[in-house]
């Protein structure tokens, strides 16, 4: 058999031969991709933790802190008051994530920012990995475009800070990668130690750093035993031996380990059953499931990304055959980790938006392979040109090299239309994006007003949580170590569970009979919608407090929060005579005058309370001023006056209802939106999907007052395109729902966002 065609010349370091210039530009263009993806990734590290799947990252936390504390080596994510038994730990994933957050704990303490740091780090060192890959493996340009390719992508972006599975066994397994190659071109001991260590790491990752390992080491067999003719001689087949029997040794060792562990402590069948639900659904044809999730793989990828990512395919594994050279392999190894965890395990990827996040790696060495390709071409263009105008060209592999890397900027930077704003996207919906429809809860006030009740609850007991609380781990997390207890029923009088420190509850996912009852039978501390009592204190008239919200500053913006405001807890007797009218209880009106907004529709139903018809009228003409006037009219004689919509940090639209007394069944004022075009410059298609995004009432329409106006704040998480926002009513249970009188169908218009 021929050998096969011969490679580009190397220096004595192993690398391909290059340009200094074309170092230099490679080299800068590393160096922009890498601060800018730290600083995307480094972005609101030190804020608190909250709902979506950004959630999960504070249960690195919980975890940490037992394995510390009761000295143990597997994962518990719930708090205990004695050692947890091994039927405790989690065991669907190797637990190296765990340990590593562990560790940076150890160091550090109890921190929000210790439940991102992992990542963080991680991906800081990503894109000078790709660099160097792509460096090693072709020339300085390819691992350029590697580099900035990855740091584009709406996926890499929303994930960067993702204390996950993906990101450290991407980071971990290319610095195993680089080890291999360089270990092939140098024979040197220390590049061995680097691929070892790399592979050892991401196999402690998750399973797919298996399927990574495995088609590697079954190349390796090809490459080195069954037709080494196809790929020419081996630089030092001893090291090479010593790579595969260490590496397929690894991760022998490392699987036998896991399954060891989790037999051990009872987890395997829970293993087993696990991703035998992942992977449920598989019958249903590939064609059928990527069309229902066309809309996920494009906002996360973009069209442009992904023609690229098929076209790239069918090149790295022509240069494979072609070429036979054993590197080109390595874009292909991580298509085929990429597309076993997101074809095989098809549950996971139906409610998981980042499931695809192994293809980030496999694009970026696969445009690195793009760049590789088309510089010799152009290179070869260029010095026809020049000599027809010139009669003779000398080549130019620099310029060459820079065409190349200018040609690769045009997709990239479409991909950067999409791929930066989706970041936006994705940290202020907890990384959820679209959630295909649902509800989408940010939980930043909820995360405040744990901070400030936290002090009033004792170190030991347990806080018991109605199921409106929606607990997530960033809620545990925030309450410091403490005994958490969800999806608890409303305390009866004198009847709370023994050791029980606090009951908390979100009254707007609370019915009006549950709120009742706390109201009657404790004293409730009320911030915003959230109440909290304690078991043992005698009861008492609601005591009330609101946040009074700003915009964050440049440093806040950055480092805590750039997805929600700075907020601060404050009595409000305003809201604490709204309440307490609304639940029987003795109330005083404030005698200072009203400023804000909301203080003027409290101060308007007082007067109309009162039977002062004058102030009320005044009253309201004054708040009339400060909306967008809506006048949409229902049938139980409720009416929509008008909106106020403030844009920043967490845009907010406030809707502003005259009502025309109680409801007779369980109404719910509600929003919904709809895209309507899409978004300027984008590729991506439009989002189809009807949003659910008005929160239901923390007072109750049952309880409304003939006469009283009420107000409801609605979070706006803007979607790409122009989407249109309706108001409506709906009914929890059993009832029917008022009709707008005017507005058509879907509800009256409120709000339009281009």
């Amino acid at each position: 058999m021929r050998s096969p065609p011969p490679a580009p010349p190397r220096g004595p370091d192993g690398l391909p031969v290059a340009d200094p210039r074309e170092e230099r530009v490679a080299r800068v263009a590393m160096i922009v991709a890498t601060v800018w993806f730290t600083l995307a990734a480094g972005w609101e590290l030190f804020g608190p933790l909250l709902a979506g799947h950004y959630a999960s990252s504070a249960s690195m936390g919980i975890i940490a802190e037992n394995m510390l504390r009761w000295r143990i080596a597997g994962p518990v994510w719930e708090y205990t008051t004695s050692a947890p038994p091994p039927s405790m730990y989690y065991c669907h994933h190797p637990w190296g994530i765990f340990w590593t957050t562990a560790a940076l704990t150890k160091v550090f303490g109890h921190h929000d920012f210790i439940c991102r740091l992992a990542p963080v780090l991680l991906s800081a060192v990503t894109p000078p990995l790709l660099h160097a890959i792509g460096r090693a493996v072709w020339r300085p340009i390819a691992g350029a475009v590697a580099a900035l390719s990855f740091v584009v992508l709406p996926i890499t972006l929303a994930f960067a800070n993702f204390n996950a599975l993906e990101v450290p066994v991407i980071a971990w397994s290319l610095l195993g990668v680089w080890g291999f190659v360089r270990m092939t071109q140098t024979g040197k001991r220390r590049h061995l130690a680097a691929a070892l260590i790399g592979t050892l790491l991401a196999l402690n990752g998750d399973w797919p750093a298996f399927v990574l390992a495995g088609a590697l080491l079954g190349f390796g067999v090809l490459r080195a035993y069954v037709a080494p003719s196809l790929f020419g001689k081996l630089r030092s087949e001893h090291r090479y031996a010593q790579w595969w029997v260490l590496t397929s040794s690894l991760s022998v060792l490392t699987f036998l380990l896991y399954i060891w562990l989790f037999q051990k402590a009872g987890k395997l069948d829970d293993l087993f059953g696990s991703y035998g639900q992942r992977s449920s659904g598989n019958a249903v044809p590939l064609s059928a499931v990527l069309a229902s999730r066309r809309y996920w793989i494009e906002l996360t990828f973009t069209p442009i990304a992904i023609a690229l990512g098929k076209f790239a395919a069918i090149v790295a594994l022509l240069r494979l055959v072609v070429l036979r050279r054993e590197h080109e392999i390595i874009p292909l190894v991580y298509l085929a980790m990429a597309t076993v965890q997101y074809v095989v395990f098809k549950q996971g990827a139906d409610i998981h938006v980042f499931w695809p996040h192994y293809f980030g790696a496999y694009f970026a060495l696969a445009m690195g392979a793009l760049a590789a390709t088309l510089a010799p071409a152009i290179g070869w263009i260029d010095e026809g040109i020049r000599r027809r105008r010139h009669g003779k060209a000398d080549r130019a592999p620099a310029r060459a090299a820079m065409i190349t890397l200018g040609v690769a900027m045009v997709p990239i930077l479409a991909i950067a239309r999409d791929g930066i704003p989706a970041l936006h996207y994705a940290r202020e919906t907890g990384g959820r994006f679209n959630e295909k429809g649902l509800l989408i809860h940010s939980d930043g006030a909820k995360t405040a007003f744990l901070r400030f009740v936290d002090p009033t609850i004792p170190r030991t007991g347990t806080v018991e949580m109605h199921e409106g609380m929606k607990t997530t781990w960033g809620q545990v997390w925030t309450l410091g170590g403490r005994l958490v207890a969800q999806l608890r029923p409303v305390p009866a009088r004198g009847k709370t569970s023994a050791g029980t420190s606090a009951y908390l509850a979100d009254t707007r996912f609370m019915l009006d009979a549950a709120q009742s009852e706390l109201a009657s039978g404790f004293h409730v501390t009320a911030v915003g919608p959230f109440w909290k009592v304690a078991p043992n204190e005698a009861a008492a008239p609601i005591d009330a407090f609101s946040f009074v919200e700003r915009e964050p500053s440049w440093w806040e913006w950055y480092f805590v929060s750039g997805t929600e405001p700075h907020r601060e807890v404050v009595a409000d007797p305003w809201l604490t005579w709204e309440l307490r009218t609304h639940f029987g209880q003795p109330a005083v009106a404030p005698t200072e005058a009203p400023v804000t907004l909301e203080q003027k529709r409290i101060a308007h139903n007082i007067a109309v309370a009162a039977g002062d018809e004058a102030r009320a009228g005044a009253l309201m003409d004054e708040i009339c001023k400060a909306l967008t006037p809506v006048h949409a009219k229902f049938d139980d004689g409720s009416e929509l006056v008008g909106s106020t919509y403030h844009e920043g940090a967490r845009s907010l639209l406030t809707l502003y209802v005259l009502a025309g007394g109680p409801s007779v069944a369980d109404v719910q004022l509600t929003v919904r939106s709809r895209v309507t075009k899409a978004a300027t410059l984008s590729l991506t298609v439009l989002d189809g999907t009807e949003r659910e995004v008005g929160i239901p009432l923390g007072l109750a329409p049952q309880r409304w007052k003939k006469g009283f106006l009420y107000s409801d704040p609605v979070a706006i998480r803007k979607r790409p395109g122009t989407e249109v926002f309706r108001a409506s009513y709906w009914v929890r249970g059993r009832g029917v729902a008022p009709k707008a009188l005017i507005g058509g169908v879907g509800g009256v218009e409120v709000l339009t966002l281009r």
